[in-house]
């Protein structure tokens, strides 16, 4: 009884694991169509020396669109699996590179932190970044899942 148990739970938990990152993905993609998104990404981007020379070769809204459909194009990929192990495995590498590049923001910029009180206190900014860590770990097991 005990090893159904773990043997269903397992298995929901790799659904839920795959499918959400797949729908939190998709998701996140499309709010980046948003022109709001855009300016959050350009305060971001502009704060960290890793970045900031790109808005000098293209828009923050063009830059923002090719975010976009990396997002889109990656959760599409990994919830392929039982379809396309290969796509798959494409769309776990193509999410671990998004989200690495914003764990790289994290702690790279200013612009995470709550001006006047520094570390701990993350802004507004900062939040939504911090999602990258545990986004990473799931785009590289969803990854190693399709190999």
């Amino acid at each position: 009884m005990r090893s159904l148990f773990k043997k269903s739970m397992l298995s929901l938990a790799r659904f839920l694991f795959r499918y959400g990152l797949g729908l939190i993905l998709i998701w996140l993609g499309v709010l980046k169509f948003k022109n709001t998104e855009a300016h959050y990404i350009e305060q971001a981007m502009s704060q960290t020396v890793l970045f900031s020379w790109m808005l000098k070769y293209i828009t923050i809204y063009a830059f923002t669109s090719i975010i976009a459909w990396m997002q889109i194009i990656s959760g599409l990929f990994i919830m392929l699996k039982p379809v396309s192990r290969k796509l798959s495995v494409w769309g776990g590498l193509l999410a671990m590179v998004i989200f690495f590049a914003g764990i790289l923001v994290f702690f790279s910029s200013g612009v995470v932190w709550h001006s006047g009180y520094g570390f701990p206190e993350l802004s507004r900014a900062g939040q939504a970044f911090l999602k990258d860590f545990i986004l990473f770990g799931a785009a590289a097991w969803c990854l190693s899942d399709s190999l």
